[in-house]
């Protein structure tokens, strides 16, 4: 009879394969000691069979082989890394537009352990997860092998296999092919980029994009980072680039500044436009300020391009750029498409070259047409509404206002005029002519005359009347002129006198209101004989009471007879009522004062 042993942890197995004398899954104890120190002693996994398991995606460095002079490798080439441009296809099912799917990547490749990095560029609504394809790691060439990919695996033009996918090699970065060419060693023809592939759906959704958006993907928005998050990402550990620090301490605050001109004239509305380059020599960027000229008719957007550095070739913008010795005078500065000339410079610009040894030359002298500026003609009056309202139409604005009104003196001149007329029923008609200086404007009436077959009146009501100099103003009104008003001739014969002391005392207006006007104007056909004494014994002879005074009706017979009154193209009447107002009264002349004004128009002053 056998003895039972109970059914408890220590003293039987519970596992039928324990029975069996197999192992189970019992661990083995892993723990050793060694002078007096715990040791793992945990045997190493099979890479090979890690891979055939499907557990490899993601294989730790510790559990890969050593690489050969791994510390010189990370001396010499630590942190250099080369970056390729492939894609892979990826099937895709029940979709009537395309049978696979085209996926960019980004292939780094790091020399100082051999390692790999994929990573996949998102793109907006792809609807496939996208980023970090494989995390950095050595990728093995086939699986059971531990061979794994190295440089001379990354061709351009070239595939690799990696967990299952083919990469196609289509190009690298610049720095890439630099380092390939000259320390690898590889021909121009083994790093000529090859074209990639692209499929329908990117090229159907790219066009949508752009007509629902209208935004061009073929043009990089490169945008500054947020010196918020450089600060954050010092903190994390990236230092600050020091690379321009030696041109801070030597060019701080130190500013060429170039007069640049863009002549788009060639181009419709195009026109010369004038720029500002701003070259700021503590770390060689440049910044673009519009300058504006009165009336540009322009938004007044100071900074046409923001401070940066300017690639000599907008087709490349990782390549050279433009450095202060380039630029001289006559130099043509492509900026975005927009071919700017460098026409002259400010004098710490000039002093700095000269420091330097590449003086600039003498500014430029462009000749510069002037624009031909329209001269805006107002349309003439057509005679409907006033002349004012009709001028605020032509001023240009689409909301017209009421004209302000220029109000003059509130004055009135009232003459008295003749028709001057071959009808013998006209010659006897009289007017009253009266002229309105607060606002120009003019008013005939006609008294009525008994049984004279004419009815009086109004003959015209109060307007703006013109001639074909232009409007009809107070100048235009004097004793003895002849006017035409209304499509009819009147000569004016008298003024009331109101008007007479208006016209005096605005004589530099109305030049025969002027005594010393109009004497100097009758000293020129009477001063001979008023000088001989015959002018003063004419007087005397019409002087009968020896008043030394004559009328006025005397003084217009004398110079009827020397050929100076209005008939023989002399001054008018008003001349002859300004000498009676000023050397006599209304009515009469001393004529003695007359002859020595004559003689010597000085004594007048006294």
């Amino acid at each position: 009879m056998s003895l039972s042993v109970p059914n408890l942890p220590g003293y039987r197995p519970n596992n039928p394969r324990r029975l069996a004398g197999a192992d189970g899954f019992a661990r083995k104890q892993i723990w050793s000691l060694s002078h007096g120190v715990a040791i793992a002693d945990e045997p190493t996994p099979n890479v090979a069979e890690l891979v055939r398991s499907g557990s490899a995606a993601s294989i730790p460095l510790a559990l890969q082989p050593k690489i050969k002079d791994a510390g010189k490798r990370y001396l010499n080439q630590g942190g250099v890394c080369l970056r390729f441009f492939g894609y892979f296809k990826e099937a895709v099912y029940e979709s009537s537009i395309e049978n696979y799917r085209v996926r960019h990547c980004e292939i780094n490749y790091f020399l100082e352990d051999d390692t790999i990095s994929i990573c996949e560029k998102k793109q907006e609504n792809s609807g496939v997860p996208q980023g970090t394809f494989a995390k950095r790691q050595r990728v093995v060439r086939e699986e059971g092998e531990e061979t794994f990919y190295d440089l001379t695996d990354l061709v351009i033009g070239g595939t690799l296999e990696i967990y299952g996918r083919t990469f196609f090699i289509t190009d690298c970065n610049n720095s890439t092919r630099k380092y390939l060419r000259e320390v690898v060693g590889r021909s121009e023809e083994e790093l000529r980029p090859v074209p990639g592939e692209e499929d329908v759906y990117t090229t159907m959704r790219a066009e949508f994009m752009s007509r629902e958006t209208g935004r061009d993907d073929t043009v990089a928005h490169n945008i500054r980072k947020n010196p918020m998050k450089v600060f954050a990402e010092a903190q994390l550990g990236k230092t600050v680039n020091n690379a321009t620090r030696e041109g801070f301490l030597e060019y701080d605050r130190k500013v060429l500044r170039l007069d640049c001109l863009w002549d788009d004239r060639d181009s419709l509305y195009g026109d010369l436009q004038r720029f500002t380059l701003q070259y700021y020599l503590a770390d060689d960027t440049m910044e673009l300020l519009t300058v504006l000229g009165p009336n540009a008719g322009r938004d007044p957007f100071k900074k046409m391009c923001k401070r940066g550095k300017l690639a000599k070739d907008r087709n490349d913008p990782l390549g050279p750029c433009w450095h202060w010795s380039d630029f001289q005078i006559g130099t043509v500065i492509d900026c975005y498409s927009k071919m700017l000339l460098i026409v002259s410079a400010d004098e710490v610009s000039y002093r700095f070259y000269e420091e330097k040894g590449m003086p600039l030359d003498p500014p430029l002298q462009l000749s510069i047409e002037e624009p031909v500026v329209a001269k805006r003609e107002l349309p003439p009056y057509n005679g409907f509404g006033s002349e004012e309202d009709s001028l605020a139409s032509c001023v240009g604005s689409l909301i017209p206002t009421v004209p302000k009104a220029k109000l003059g003196e509130n004055k009135t001149m009232r003459f008295m005029a003749k028709m001057e007329s071959t009808n013998p029923e006209d010659v006897e008609r009289v007017f009253t002519i009266s002229f309105f200086l607060v606002d120009n404007t003019v008013q005939i009436h006609e008294p009525p005359k008994r049984n004279s077959g004419i009815v009086g009146g109004s003959f015209l009501s109060r307007m703006k009347l013109r001639t074909a100099e232009g409007l009809i103003t107070q100048e235009y009104f004097y004793v003895g002129a002849e006017i035409q008003l209304a499509g009819h001739a009147f000569i004016l014969v008298d003024a009331d006198d109101g008007t007479l002391r208006h016209m005096e005392n605005n004589s530099h207006i109305f030049e025969y209101s002027n005594l010393r006007n109009v004497v100097e104007v009758y000293g020129l056909s009477l001063k001979d004989a008023a000088l001989s004494g015959e002018l003063l014994d004419e007087f005397k002879s019409m002087d009968v009471s020896g008043t030394s005074t004559c009328t006025i009706k005397s003084l217009k017979q004398l110079l009827m007879k020397y050929k100076c009154s209005y008939y023989y193209g002399g001054p008018p009447e008003q001349a002859v009522l300004t000498l009676c107002r000023k050397l006599g009264n209304k009515t009469s002349i001393n004529y003695e004062k007359f002859v020595a004004a004559i003689v010597d128009p000085n004594v007048l002053e006294g």
